[in-house]
């Protein structure tokens, strides 16, 4: 059984693949440079250079392959890209895809992310593929978005309020999808994840305080100064956007629930806060990245 998953150098493909890895599941990783794909990866991974909207790459990269892990960044071509992907798995033999969605994918959603996720996951079920869509909550690994800003002030912002969030680690993610390739026991299903508790950005200072010894601050502010923010650093415009639109959604209570998918799927407990910080963000914090 071959696994192809298109962004696999991203930080839930990264962490599937290394548990596919100590499987022994063959595994091709989707990437536009090879270099990266071997050199984070390691050599048990056969690299696929393609980019998401070329066709030709897609249709040769499907061969042999029985299970897509269809993982695509948050862009303003995401669903095109999808699109193309889920085309290439239904010409080529392609059995199932696994999909890592986003938080509450719907046509209407508050977000054009969460929009286009909503386009993808009906053509997925329009494929006749068998598939799990996995929804992930708020991704504790975000928290390094604000390192360098810990660094200096000793504080952190975030546009979502006082909004309550069920955050999960990635690593929860991973193993969820690493099941879903195991099993069929969810085919046809779309499971929202999270973490075991909603919290807000407060509650995580408060714990990142205790855990380094520092007074850590959560200074909240508005969706549109983070628009102005990611705009102003050169990140685009449908980025400002998305930082503005899930702020503002967040600070709702969009996010504010948790399920027990997690454990259910996998058979273990996610992770809490406290143990992502300790594991993964604490050690890596001055890399600014897991």
């Amino acid at each position: 059984m071959t696994i192809l998953i298109s962004g696999a150098t991203g930080t839930i493909g990264a962490e599937l693949t290394r548990l596919l890895v100590a499987d022994e599941v063959p595994v091709k990783a989707v990437s536009r440079s090879p270099d990266r794909s071997t050199k984070n990866l390691g050599k048990a991974v056969e690299p696929v250079v393609a980019d998401l909207e070329d066709a030709a790459a897609l249709e040769r990269a499907m061969t042999g392959v029985e299970t897509l892990v269809l993982i695509t960044p948050a862009a303003a071509n995401a669903a095109r890209q999808a699109a193309c992907v889920i085309k290439a798995a239904r010409r080529h033999g392609g059995r199932k895809i696994v999909r890592i969605s986003a938080i509450k994918a719907a046509p209407d959603g508050p977000t054009d992310n969460t929009r286009q996720h909503a386009r993808t996951e009906a053509d997925i079920i329009a494929s006749g593929l068998d598939h799990v869509i996995l929804r992930p909550n708020y991704f504790m690994q975000n928290m390094f978005l604000a390192a360098e800003q810990v660094a200096k002030t000793q504080a952190f912002s975030f546009a979502a309020g006082q909004g309550r969030m069920g955050m999960i680690d990635a690593r929860d993610i991973a193993l969820c999808a690493r099941r879903c390739i195991q099993t069929d026991d969810w085919n046809g299903q779309v499971l929202e994840l999270t973490g075991p508790e909603a919290l807000g950005f407060e509650e995580v200072a408060a714990r990142l305080s205790e855990l380094m010894g520092n007074q850590i601050r959560y200074e909240p502010i508005s969706p549109q100064t983070a628009h102005d923010f990611v705009e102003g650093a050169g990140w685009g415009a449908w980025m400002a956007s998305l930082t503005r639109d899930y702020g503002a959604a967040y600070a709702s209570g969009w996010g504010d629930f948790t399920t027990e998918y997690v454990s259910e799927i996998t058979g273990q407990e996610p992770r809490d806060f406290g143990t992502f910080a300790e594991e993964v963000l604490l050690p890596n914090w001055n890399k600014g990245r897991p």
